[in-house]
């Protein structure tokens, strides 16, 4: 087609090949309608219509005053494409458009026209900040060819996040594609864009004509309704909202506005209609409640901040959102979505409102299919849409619209309503209900309507909760979601606010809870700031939970020397510090404490945290109990061990100087993220601040002494057939030996059971066969351990069988060798951090111990620290314990 390649990669790196069927015109002032379509008859060409592939919900051409999309039965030719350009001239074109389809992308809505008549400049920046016009850019020389006559639009460039926004005056001599080379050839540039319009307007509703005469939306998520809701603890009074949109009536008498708002196209005005989308979208954010009208929004006493597209381009969308968040909006609802746009003109807005504290929350789309953008840009709240019964919407949900199921894949955030939503609508009969001529329509459907209530809820949280971030407010909403639907959840790398599936995100929203929500925790460590999960290094070593032997009140968790301190014949007292890192008050806390008679480096929830037996002893509660703890502040707990349990369950029984571990769960009321946590696996403490251990052993040594510090590897409540290692000796000197002996026998803790269940020896036996290997002189092997090489030493003598249960397996190690030594299996601990993985049998424990010999040198209040810990089969950390040996 004339001027215009065939091909265009896209700013993702995808192809944009050229529809020679298709164009877009683009006319000076509106045309006269029948003058129009008796033009483009003769021509041979139609206007898309909105009938024709209706493939989803509320699709509709991108069709404005002045720019109209048109297709041919036969392929446009250049004679062809001359004929349409002089017979439409009479009515008033400006030019004609080029029409590409993206790759990947299915129906219309692949379809995008890179404007010829307008270039996105990026220039060099001399000095920081600044980044200033070349002269040249707008007097470009004569080079054979067509040169472009530029001029800046600087209200344009004003909200593009320093690219330049240029019309070429003489788009009909030169385009944006032949101008392109010649600008980049500047000094001084950077690099051009081009300009994006959708032929598919990128909404995400769906209207349909059954009217629903209740708001079943506002009391499925917790806003109103009987009992206590969302609305008894915020209105949203305070907060902005932008409605980036079709822009909204300013007159409707449910709607209260921050200000006129603006017009994209022209970029002035208001945010006056352009379309029915953004009324109906400004009506469930925060239609306004109590005042007798209509329906009430999600944040009935929030402002709207109206901003109207006119051509949906991907200029206006990174302008909308700059103007946003330069005029007071605190989020933006952005019920839209095109993978045609550039990324590169869109994004650099999106990280500038992020970075200026603004909730950007945008739909997944109606495909049924994967996200669109720019809900899959990591800074925006992608929102899915619910059914009626809680499901993520799709063509086989029970409200009969077959035609359209809500988008889902890795980037979405959360679920809303989606269906049967009665909301705002252009008064009379300009909006979507014609039949009754009504300021209100009651079916508004689709993605459109759920990403309005995400953003009426955020605007709730920020009128109760006005010093919460953007994040924090996102954080709120994803925590306390509600695990509903079919689809299971599962705790998800890379998703920190709990359990998540690509269906529904963290779940359905809820109102109440995000408003009431309390976060009570214990901490893991000193630098521990609620983030979960927990990632500031060893959670065992430091956290909330001390030991004393009276109860004096001394609370220094930092140093072992006085938090793990026991005494024999006596009763001791344990310390439990809670906080509460949530904006509301926490109400009923309760603090459990377990006590283990052995050193353990795994610990599942809830068995280990909630049983009472032989291996999990409750000490004596004193306090552990509050009516309520207010937010930002903590409160201590107080248990106490008796003689009797002091005697029995630490370490010097068998002649073993090891403190026991200590589990320590907390919950409130209030605590609805953790009421609704999915903790069965073995990584639950960093999982949740809601569950601590304390697993550090102080024992005080001689110097010169040869000492052990033993403990347990692997779960009774864990399947996996592989545990990892990793020993810690940075803290000792490089000439203290250290070995972790693999064949321990179980003495050290009398009071555990390391008998194999009868499960564990079948598959043993099944497993192995009969198969052994016996060494007749001493010999050294060297061979790869893992990354590494490695030398194992075997006396003479030595043999090896197909482990037994009970007995750890296969050993690769990284940083160590493996020896044997009197038949028994050893691994010399020499560089600071050692990691190893090693066969076990399923839901078996194993005792195993680190020995080393004290330097005779040693003075007095020398202090030697060691840590061991465990990773799953996926390498996740599930716990570990440490030991400091204090020279006495």
């Amino acid at each position: 087609m004339k001027g215009f390649p065939r091909e265009v990669p896209h700013s993702t790196g995808v192809p944009m090949i050229i529809d020679e069927s298709r164009l877009l015109l683009v006319f000076n002032q509106s045309p006269n309608q029948d003058a129009l379509q008796k033009t483009l008859s003769g021509l041979g060409l139609a206007l898309e219509s909105d009938i024709i592939e209706r493939a989803v919900p509320g699709e509709s051409i991108n069709h404005t005053p002045t720019r109209f999309w048109v297709q041919s039965r036969q392929p446009i030719d250049d004679a062809q494409f001359e004929r349409i350009d002089a017979s439409l001239r009479e009515l008033g074109l400006a030019y004609l458009g080029p029409v590409y389809r993206m790759a990947g992308e299915r129906g219309r809505r692949a379809l995008q026209s890179l404007l010829p008549s307008t270039v996105l400049v990026r220039l060099r920046l001399r000095q920081p900040g600044v980044a200033e016009l070349p002269p040249a850019l707008t007097a470009l020389p004569a080079n054979g060819s067509a040169t472009p006559q530029l001029q800046e639009d600087p209200e344009k460039s004003r909200y593009l996040n320093g690219l330049r926004y240029f019309n070429i005056m003489n788009v009909r001599e030169v385009n944006a594609f032949q101008a392109r080379p010649q600008i980049e050839q500047v000094p001084g540039v950077a690099g051009v864009e081009f300009e994006t319009m959708p032929l598919v307007r990128p909404t995400a509703v769906a209207p349909t004509d059954t009217l629903f005469p209740q708001q079943w939306d506002m009391a499925r998520i917790g806003a109103g309704g009987a009992g206590t809701t969302g609305w008894d603890l915020s209105s949203g009074a305070g907060v902005t909202v932008c409605v980036l949109d079709e822009g909204c009536d300013l007159t409707h008498p449910d709607l209260a506005f921050a200000g006129n708002g603006i017009n994209l196209g022209s970029m002035g005005g208001d945010g006056s209609p352009t379309g029915n989308h953004g009324t109906a979208c400004a009506g469930i954010v925060a239609a306004t409640f109590n005042n007798g009208l209509g329906v009430s929004g999600v944040a009935g006493g929030a402002r709207i901040l109206p901003v109207a597209f006119q051509n949906w381009t991907d200029v206006e969308v990174a302008a909308g959102i700059n103007w946003a968040s330069s005029h007071g909006a605190q989020i933006i609802s952005m019920s839209f979505g095109n993978n045609g746009w550039n990324h590169n003109i869109i994004d650099p807005a999106i990280t500038n409102a992020f970075n200026n504290n603004v909730l950007m929350c945008a739909a997944t789309h109606n495909f049924n299919s994967s996200i669109t953008y720019p809900a899959t840009n990591p800074n925006i709240m992608a929102i899915g849409a619910s059914d009626e019964i809680d499901n993520r919407k799709s063509p086989t949900s029970p409200d009969g619209e077959t035609w359209w199921g809500s988008d889902f894949g890795p980037e979405i955030s959360v679920v809303a309503p989606g269906v049967h939503i009665p909301t705002t609508d252009r008064q009379g009969s300009a909006g979507y209900n014609t039949s009754t001529a009504g300021d209100y329509f009651l079916t508004f459907n689709g993605t459109s309507a759920a990403t309005p209530h995400v953003a009426g809820m955020a605007a709730l949280i920020l009128s109760l909760y006005p010093g919460m971030t953007a994040t924090q407010v996102r954080n709120l909403i994803e925590r306390t979601a509600q695990k509903v639907g079919t689809t299971a959840y599962a705790l998800t790398a890379g998703r920190n606010n709990g359990s998540w599936n690509q269906e529904m995100g963290y779940g359905r929203i809820n109102v109440f809870r995000a408003l009431d929500q309390a976060d009570i925790m214990v901490r893991d460590a000193p630098g521990d700031t609620g983030l979960e999960p927990f990632t500031g290094g060893d959670f065992w070593d430091f956290s909330d939970v001390v030991v004393r032997i009276f109860d004096d009140n001394v609370f220094v968790p930092s140093d072992p020397l006085q938090s793990k301190n026991v005494e024999r014949g006596q009763a001791n007292t344990i310390y439990v510090r809670v906080t509460n890192n949530g904006p509301r008050e926490a109400r009923n806390v309760t603090v459990n404490a377990r006590i283990t008679p052995y050193v353990g480096l795994q610990f599942i929830y809830p068995q280990d945290w909630n049983t009472v037996d032989a291996n999990h002893v409750m000490p004596t509660p004193l306090t552990a109990t509050f009516a309520s703890i207010a937010p930002g502040t903590t409160a201590m707990a107080k248990f106490r061990i008796e003689a009797t349990q002091t005697e029995s369950l630490y370490g010097w029984v068998s002649g073993h100087n090891w403190h026991p571990c200590l589990l320590v769960a907390v919950n409130a009321d209030n605590d609805y993220a953790f009421s609704t946590a999915l903790l069965g696996a073995g990584d639950a403490t960093p999982q949740r601040n809601n569950l601590a251990q304390r697993n550090l052993s102080v024992i005080d040594v001689l110097a010169g002494a040869a000492v052990a510090f033993p403990f347990v590897a692997g779960s009774r409540y864990s399947a996996d057939r592989l545990i990892g290692l990793t020993i810690d000796r940075s803290r000792l000197p490089a000439h203290m030996p250290l070995l972790l002996s693999l064949d321990e026998d179980g003495s050290a803790f009398p009071l555990v059971d390391f008998t194999p269940t009868e499960a564990q020896t079948q598959d043993t036996q099944q497993s192995c066969g009969d198969r052994s290997v016996t060494f007749l002189e001493k010999t050294k092997v060297r061979m790869p351990f893992g990354c590494c090489m490695g030398t194992m030493t075997f006396e003479k003598g030595s043999k090896f069988e197909c482990h037994t249960a009970g007995q750890l397996g296969k050993v690769t190690v990284m940083g160590g060798d493996v020896i044997v030594r009197d038949g028994k299996r050893y691994v010399d601990i020499k560089e600071p951090l050692v990691r190893m993985t090693i066969e076990k049998a399923p839901n078996a424990i194993y005792p195993l111990a680190l020995r080393t010999t004290v330097p005779g040198t040693a003075q007095s209040g020398d202090q030697f620290m060691v840590s061991a810990s465990q990773q799953n089969a996926q390498g996740d950390t599930v716990g570990g314990a440490g030991t400091v040996w204090v020279v006495h």
